[in-house]
């Protein structure tokens, strides 16, 4: 990793995406006691299969109207496994949870356009062999996602322990 002090997670801006697009979440072995998991920090490292670790990447979000608009995802690679959950997306230099029940208000508002619902995401790097960048769909119905990010909550949790 380049030798940067890591910063806290809410603070990471677009600026700081468009100059590192991979930003890994500290660890305690990983750096020095005054950071913990919710300090990111530039990863240099390609993103692969087979290896652990959290992620914000970035990301452009397709809104329903066609905008594309900077965010990030947060990645988990647990081995095999990838969790991927929506995490921010930027428009005009503030931070709009994608996945909250006022996104697209905030959006239509900052943005002065109309059907802003996030429907879509695009990761901007790929992971080491692959040809394609990965991509998801934000489910439109609440209990969805909030049943989605219990079920990967639970996962991380136990995965964790292993």
């Amino acid at each position: 990793m380049p030798n940067a002090n890591p910063i806290p997670a809410n603070l990471l801006t677009a600026n700081h995406l468009q100059t590192h697009p991979v930003w890994q979440f500290c660890g305690d072995a990983e750096s020095d006691a005054d950071y913990d998991e919710s300090y990111i920090e530039p990863c240099e490292d390609t993103l692969a299969l087979g290896t652990f670790g959290s992620y914000l990447v970035a990301a452009n979000y397709q809104l329903a109207n066609g905008d594309v608009l900077l965010g990030a995802v947060q990645l988990d690679l647990l081995g095999t496994k990838i969790h991927f959950t929506p995490s921010t997306i930027y428009a005009k230099e503030k931070s709009i949870d994608p996945l909250a029940h006022d996104a697209s208000v905030r959006l239509t508002r900052i943005t002065k356009t109309s059907n802003t619902q996030p429907v879509q995401w695009t990761l901007a790097v790929s992971f080491n062999g692959e040809q394609n960048l990965r991509s998801g769909r934000i489910a439109r119905a609440r209990w969805i996602t909030a049943l989605s990010l219990l079920v990967r909550l639970v996962v991380l949790r136990f995965s964790r322990r292993r």
